[in-house]
């Protein structure tokens, strides 16, 4: 009896893995999608909260012919965050955002991850 419990348990955590790598998958496909650029290079993303109210947050890679590599933040919401998602810390996105206003939904959204 002590198996079956211990082989059930052991299912339903590696079931929750699976729906946290797709919701980072997803979260980095709209990225890509919102910056049309499919080689995008990902750095420190992180998963924080459940299936229907996490957030997704890191950086991606760019490489601007002017200035070189950038990295830029993003966050994106599984619930969709009102048709504004993904959330990027860049200017040049549909929905630019001051700097600090980027920080402090950062901070709101994912308290205990540090992204600088």
């Amino acid at each position: 009896m002590k198996r079956i419990f211990l082989l059930a348990i052991l299912a339903i955590t590696a079931c929750n893995g699976d729906w946290r790598s797709k919701a980072i998958d997803d979260s980095e496909a709209l990225v890509r999608q919102q910056v049309k650029e499919p080689s995008l290079k990902f750095a420190n993303v992180q998963f924080v909260g459940d299936r229907s109210t996490g957030q997704t947050c890191g950086y991606y890679e760019w490489q601007n012919p002017g200035i070189g590599t950038v990295k830029v933040r993003f966050i994106s919401f599984i619930d969709g965050a009102g048709g504004q998602n993904p959330n990027i810390d860049d200017p040049s996105a549909p929905y630019p955002k001051i700097k600090s206003d980027f920080r402090i939904e950062l901070a709101h959204a994912m308290p205990r991850v540090r992204l600088s």
